[in-house]
């Protein structure tokens, strides 16, 4: 139940709350690689964080492609516009 108060947590609280995020971290690399934790956890730091990068970019790009899907799904015939606000996190 600790991991499921994590993942619904927008703040990292207590040093557990790390712990939990090192390990999804961990687990996000080893899904998306599809290899075991006990080979992420051998990784050198910097291929780890490097896998990281890339499984997130990827997991992000695809999380707008089934975004995008759903609202072309839900359009019917009319055409879908893609707006992109993420010009207002540029600081």
């Amino acid at each position: 139940m600790n991991v499921q108060k994590f993942l619904q947590k927008k703040e990292f609280e207590t040093v557990e709350d790390f712990e939990y995020q090192a390990e999804y971290l961990a687990y996000v690399v080893a899904k998306h690689y599809n290899i075991s934790l006990y080979d992420v956890y051998k990784m050198p730091l910097p291929i780890f964080k490097q896998s990281l990068i890339w499984a997130m970019a990827i997991q992000e790009e695809q999380e707008k492609e089934n975004k995008k899907a759903k609202q072309e799904a839900k359009a019917g015939d009319r055409e879908v516009v893609s707006l992109d606000y993420s010009f207002l996190d540029w600081e």
